[in-house]
């Protein structure tokens, strides 16, 4: 296993910040939890999230200085239809901040160590709120969960690809999110041929300040009944 020191301390420190701000530095694996960045690239930005400026810039992808990690994290080897995968919080620490959380996968041409992620997304996992939904911090699904699993779809093609999970804090005032990405390695077998997973997106830019998602207020009086997902719709729907 590699990892920094810095992102050893990190996951060191006390639990109050753990549980508020986080990393998704575990990879799941048929409901086993690997180490930390065993699989799961590291990033510059430690527990501090990204505001919405995040939305136009590359570090949307995978965060702030993981392209300088890449050669770090193994590839974990799994199969389309059998295997399930996901990520797990830092330190078993649930989620605090209430907002959806998405997963992506986006493959690569070659190697995934050398994929910038710039290339299609497509989202195969998301968790929002109960319904209906009175608005309240306790209705997000997402709150106090410690990993986020999905089986792969049989209609995966074979590849190397960058999963990538998004948590969307909604808490801030207003419209103004926080942002939490990390990105891990799979290598996806798969005997599947027919048409390519969609509808797709480019990150950045297929998420926008604008997005119906984005604009939640969670503040606002009364509260919103209804919690819209960034992001396209999940595939395979």
């Amino acid at each position: 296993m590699h990892f920094s020191t810095i992102a050893a301390a990190a996951l060191a420190v006390v639990p109050e910040l753990g549980s508020a701000h986080f990393l998704f530095p575990h990879l799941m694996l048929n409901g086993v939890r690997t180490g930390a960045f065993e699989y799961v690239r590291e990033h510059d930005n430690g527990f501090v999230p990204s505001n919405n400026n995040f939305l136009t810039s590359p570090d949307f992808r995978c965060n702030k200085g993981s392209w300088n990690h890449r050669s770090k994290p193994k590839t974990a080897v799994v199969t389309a239809g059998r295997d399930v995968v996901g990520f797990n919080l830092h330190l078993d620490f649930g989620i605090y901040h209430p907002g959806p959380v998405t997963i992506y996968l986006s493959k690569a041409p070659d190697d995934v160590r050398n994929y910038d992620g710039s290339g299609d997304w497509f989202k195969v996992y998301q968790l929002g709120t109960v319904i209906p939904w009175n608005g309240t911090d306790q209705g997000w699904l997402t709150r106090d969960k410690k990993n986020f699993q999905f089986r792969l779809p049989n209609e995966i093609p074979a590849g190397e690809y960058l999963m990538r999970i998004e948590q969307m804090s909604v808490h801030p005032p207003y419209r103004e999110k926080e942002w939490y990405v990390q990105c891990a390695h799979l290598r996806i077998n798969s005997n599947y041929n027919g048409r390519a997973p969609g509808p797709t997106i480019k990150i950045p830019g297929g998420i926008k300040v604008t997005d119906p998602a984005v604009q939640l207020d969670s503040w606002a009086k009364p509260p919103p009944t209804f919690a819209p997902m960034p992001g396209p719709p999940i595939w395979p729907n």
